[in-house]
């Protein structure tokens, strides 16, 4: 069952010396656990402090305290009148990791839990003071400085890659503006001739749908036999009639090539470039001076 418990002002939230020690103790074993303390007022007036492993608190429930006892961290729940003498639950084992087993209370000599008389006393006369109820939950602790400085190495590594990845893209744009002139003689050199370019062939290959996906095309022997067929008829009829082709140069590295077919009403276009022709498309004739 959850306890309603209630914020604390800034001068309030303050930890015990014992606590203090207790945190020191399990940052020294285990740095990188993320282990802090959460310090509140219950609605009874009483100051509680919950012990939290990377934000997870470790018992839903709070303590009076939390000690060094035998290597192990115990959360004080009760203590006798004089305060010499406490019983609670251990919550971290002797080599830092979270005691989820045991829940049965022992009993620990406060005495054998030292910190100083001075800090003690400023410690009580801060919590005696009590605190407003505001029925809200307590706000997150803050991150732990192991936790700040992970996050600082992260940020660092990002912004390397960044500059890293910035001087590559430099780098490969001066390679590529170094690299255009042989390109363009390499594309120039490999143009297609007007005289490679057969209309009619191009045509039973838009026809038959060799431009398409692999997973539309025919499939089988048979289906593909009767597609060339097909492509084949509604070519020679596609063509009986005359069709014009028009070819036009793009700075001597690529050709247009545009097959205008009255018949079927449409016009198909291919570019020429590295020694090949590939088909990019048709339109449709709207008119017949289109």
């Amino acid at each position: 069952k959850a306890k309603k418990r209630t914020t604390m002002t800034n001068n309030q939230r303050q930890l015990s010396p014992r606590t203090v020690a207790a945190l020191t103790h399990l940052r020294r074993l285990r740095p990188l656990d993320g282990y802090a303390a959460e310090s509140y007022i219950s609605l009874s007036g009483k100051p509680l402090v919950q012990l939290k492993r990377r934000n997870v608190p470790l018992k839903d429930e709070g303590f009076l305290d939390l000690v060094v006892h035998n290597s192990r961290v115990i959360g004080i729940q009760i203590l006798t009148s004089s305060g010499n003498v406490g019983r609670g639950l251990i919550l971290v084992n002797e080599d830092g990791s979270p005691c989820d087993i045991d829940d049965s209370p022992i009993t620990v000599n406060m005495a054998d839990v030292g910190t100083t008389n001075s800090a003690a006393a400023s410690f009580t006369r801060r919590s005696s003071s009590g605190a407003a109820a505001y029925n809200a939950p307590p706000p997150t602790n803050p991150l732990s400085n192991i936790d700040n400085e992970n996050i600082l190495q992260y940020g660092i590594m990002g912004l390397l890659a960044l500059v890293v990845l910035k001087i590559l893209v430099n780098a490969l744009s001066s390679l590529a503006f170094l690299l255009l002139p042989l390109l363009y003689f390499y594309a120039s050199a490999n143009l297609p001739s007007i005289e490679s370019f057969d209309a009619k062939k191009e045509l039973k290959r838009v026809m038959r749908g060799a431009h398409l996906p692999e997973d539309q095309q025919p499939k089988g022997w048979v289906e593909q036999k009767l597609n060339r067929l097909a492509a084949s008829i509604s070519t020679e009829l596609a063509t009986s009639l005359g069709y014009e082709v028009r070819v036009t140069d793009y700075l001597g590295v690529a050709r247009l090539s545009a097959v205008k077919v009255p018949v079927a009403g449409r016009e198909f276009y291919w570019i020429g470039i590295m020694n090949r022709w590939q088909y990019i498309g048709q339109r449709e004739l709207r008119s017949n001076n289109d």
